[in-house]
């Protein structure tokens, strides 16, 4: 399965981001801890050079093991000029946590205005990640009011805009953006899974099929508790499809399987965490 998506807003907010780049003192990149390494680094060229906070976003859905796991991975990828969070970006306490690592980011911005006698530090953060990852989530929660609007769909943020944490720190949210091409194909699998491509533009009864083929081997016991699957003892993925399908009797009129309805619901189940906390890597 081959899933490419990048639609001439995307191409239009990816210039538009290389464009501001130069204003920002640091980059705030979110990530999806559901699948961490196919949603990092999109904009790794442009951002060289520039101290990141990198936040590992939708971390209530994944083991802390998983999590772990793709933290010492991404450290070992990357230099000292990034610090890794990894949160619940609904989470309205998180800014006494941020701030700390902005902190650290920042200490040499601090200096340089000490030196020159500077008191009234302004500083300016960009905020990237792909569609759907959270930045508006964590925005709204680090300033702790509601200014972005947030849906569960890629593309709610059309354009780049300021928001003010505080006379210190000033964060500009932008569109989120994809890659105009995906280095390998199960990059583009594990971000139609969470939703970071749109669904109209996607076989979701292949998606599904491809989600059962990655992750019911490893997960098999969230599978059996979520669909009653005990008397079940085959890990083939459409059959397990089926199996799933005669438990929550998914069918049609004439009595077929409603393949259809049944890849939406075990694609709805994955993201919103009803089966449990799975990590696509």
């Amino acid at each position: 399965m081959n899933i490419e998506w990048y639609p001439g807003h995307i191409a239009k907010a990816r210039r538009e981001i290389k464009e501001h780049l130069k204003e920002v003192d640091i980059v705030i990149e979110i990530i999806d801890a559901r699948c961490p390494l196919s949603s990092i680094d999109f904009l790794n060229e442009e951002i060289k050079g520039k101290k990141r906070l990198l936040i590992i976003a939708k971390s209530d859905l994944v083991s802390r093991d998983d999590i772990e796991n793709n933290i010492q991975i991404i450290k070992d990828k990357a230099n000292d000029d990034i610090e890794v969070l990894s949160l619940d970006c609904r989470d309205n306490t998180i800014k006494r946590i941020v701030d700390k690592k902005l902190d650290i980011l920042c200490d040499f911005l601090y200096k340089k205005y000490e030196k020159k006698g500077i008191s009234n530090i302004k500083i300016k953060a960009l905020v990237v990640g792909m569609p759907n990852v959270g930045k508006s989530t964590f925005i709204n929660s680090y300033i702790r009011k509601k200014v972005n609007k947030v849906e569960n769909t890629p593309g709610v943020t059309k354009k780049l805009q300021w928001a003010k944490v505080s006379d210190k720190i000033y964060l500009l949210d932008t569109p989120g953006v994809t890659v105009p091409k995906f280095v390998r194909s199960d990059v583009g699998i594990n971000l139609a899974l969470v939703g970071s491509i749109n669904d109209d533009i996607v076989d979701m009864e292949s998606l599904a099929y491809e989600f059962i083929k990655k992750v019911y081997k490893k997960y098999k016991a969230l599978f059996i508790k979520r669909y009653d699957l005990k008397d079940f003892d085959d890990e083939d993925p459409l059959s397990v499809m089926d199996a799933i399908a005669r438990n929550e009797h998914i069918f049609k009129k004439n009595n077929e399987i409603d393949y259809d309805r049944l890849s939406k619901l075990i694609i709805t189940d994955f993201r919103k965490g009803r089966l449990g906390k799975i990590s696509l890597e």
